[in-house]
């Protein structure tokens, strides 16, 4: 996909209404987690797709400029992308 076909997708606008929430200091990740039980079963199935989608691209080196700032976020990711990778996620 080019760059350009990404930055028109809804998914890539999606991600930076979310970095911009993120952005701000005061960002509560717990509250954040803890709103999700207010989403549709569904929905929350649809939330862990997109949170294991993350891992493995976090997981993977090859993809992705790792520093100082994120290395612990790779080494998270790493660790846990080989349980993530296997684990299915069933729509029903």
């Amino acid at each position: 996909m080019t760059q350009a076909e990404l930055e028109n997708s809804r998914e890539y606008k999606a991600a930076k209404q979310l970095e911009e929430a993120l952005n701000d200091y005061g960002f509560d990740y717990k509250k954040f987690a803890e709103s999700i039980r207010f989403m549709h079963p569904t929905l929350q199935q649809n939330l862990f797709r997109l949170i294991k989608e993350t891992i493995l691209w976090m997981a993977d080196e090859k993809n992705r400029y790792i520093d100082l700032r994120n290395r612990a976020s790779w080494e998270g990711s790493k660790a846990v992308a080989e349980i993530m990778s296997k684990q299915p996620v069933p729509f029903i």
